[in-house]
């Protein structure tokens, strides 16, 4: 660590209440937690339950963990009460990250993803379809998951995830909810049989009968080109990863592979519904846009204005509330020091809503992104990291945002979306979710 006049201090500490830290005010409301805070500067300590972390809240600083100084942060050695995912591509670290990222990234190369937008957007209009035998009442959240679960089945692992849709949502429900409160309570032991364990094991005991389906039913065949050939095909050669390994990276998949997109695209026709200047913007571009049943690739780059929506859903609710490292060695960072192990929190959610960097930061505006070619404009790089930056940026992303452009475009063009919500509560845990479901009416355009 560069040191200039001596070592740099620790950055000032938020008091907390004794034992739970500032879990109390954190559950109550992250958004002004986070707030208050920033008004201790843009790096400060905090207690939540037993963790003791520092936040940075900087965008210059987020890109010196992200980026400049990446080898100096490693993924933090809990996995923030999800062990099932601990060897998966999402919380693997060192030497196991590199050897899984540099095995899967030909799956997410733009030329194959590409390939997959076809699948995507006949898909939309499927789902889209089946609105058609309702009474005109959807589940935001139920229809966006089963969009993007068979998505991912087709493209990633080749199967009709239909069968299996209750037990995944299950299982990421449990997962989400174990992140969310992993962080604001005290230690408890996973084999303490209470309610919040019983309700985490009985989901990921669903998620892992899938898990043991997918296998089964494939197999020894690793023929195909898909991720899950992919895997076993590496196992063949006996350079792969482990049955654990694999078993721990089809979850991560099938959790983040499709939680986190159905959430954006929830909150995306959400806003549709709450704002009819923004869905009259849209459904004018996307009718004079999308030439078939569906939107295809070829008319993405035409679509500009349906990309803002995308860009601004993305801010407001970012896919990730919150990125986690923790340092490997002593580091400065914004004239502070952080010893080694120091637990570190890069919030998302926070600065992408600092008024500092944004107007009217809680708005959902689309049209602060009118005269931006590629965020996040004229402001710091990392004002606005929705797939976290650097060597660890999210593999998904170029696949999510095709996904979600291709279905907001399509289901735009067949439905308007209306509701009687004038806000919805928002969920701070691995994902920025609506609090409660969220339930709208469809009226068919097209």
């Amino acid at each position: 660590m560069n040191q200039h006049n001596g070592t740099p201090p620790l950055p000032p500490k938020r008091t907390g209440v004794p034992v739970v830290g500032s879990a109390i005010a954190f559950a109550r409301d992250p958004y002004a937690f986070y707030a208050d805070l920033a008004s201790y500067g843009d790096v400060v300590r905090f207690s939540l339950g037993s963790y003791d972390i520092a936040a940075v809240l900087h965008p210059e600083g987020i890109k010196q963990v992200l980026v400049e100084d990446f080898d100096q942060f490693r993924k933090p050695d809990d996995a923030g009460g999800v062990e099932v995912l601990s060897d998966g591509l999402l919380l693997s670290d060192g030497d196991q990250w590199q050897r899984q990222r540099t095995r899967l990234q030909p799956i997410f190369y733009r030329e194959r993803i590409e390939t997959y937008a076809e699948t995507m957007g006949s898909y939309a209009a499927a789902v889209a379809d089946e609105w058609a035998a309702t009474d005109g009442s959807v589940d935001l959240m139920e229809a966006t998951s089963t969009y993007t679960l068979r998505v991912l089945g087709k493209t990633l692992f080749g199967v009709n995830t239909d069968e299996y849709r209750h037990a995944v949502r299950a299982g990421a429900e449990a997962v989400r909810q174990r992140s969310s409160e992993s962080p604001v309570s005290v230690d408890i032991p996973d084999w303490l049989p209470t309610p919040g364990n019983r309700r985490y094991r009985r989901g990921i005991d669903q998620l892992e009968d899938v898990v043991d389906t997918l296998l089964e039913e494939r197999g020894e065949d690793a023929g195909g080109d898909d991720l899950l050939s992919l895997l076993l095909t590496a196992t063949a050669d006996g350079e792969g990863p482990s049955e654990r390994e694999i078993r721990s990276q089809l979850m991560t998949f099938l959790f983040a592979g499709h939680e986190t997109s159905a959430t954006a695209l929830t909150w995306a026709l959400y806003e549709l519904g709450r704002k009819p200047a923004v869905a009259q913007r849209l459904t004018t571009e996307v009718d004079e846009v999308v030439d078939g049943s569906y939107a295809a690739l070829a008319e993405l780059p035409e679509l500009e204005y349906t990309e803002q929506v995308l860009r601004e859903t993305l801010r407001r609710y970012p896919p990730a509330a919150a990125i986690f490292r923790e340092t490997d060695e002593a580091v400065r960072i914004g004239g502070y020091r952080l010893p080694e192990d120091t637990y570190v929190v890069l919030p998302q959610f926070h600065v992408h809503t600092d008024d500092r960097w944004w107007d009217i930061p809680r708005q959902f505006d689309p049209s602060r992104w009118d005269d931006i070619a590629e965020p996040p404009g004229d402001r710091p790089e990392y004002a606005y990291f929705p797939f976290g930056g650097g060597p660890r940026h999210c593999i998904g992303m170029r696949f999510a945002r095709m996904e979600l452009k291709l279905a907001l475009a399509t289901i735009a063009r067949r439905y308007q979306i209306t509701h009687e919500y004038d806000d919805v509560g928002i969920d701070v845990g691995s994902t920025v979710s609506p609090a409660d479901s969220i339930g709208v009416t469809v009226e068919k355009r097209h």
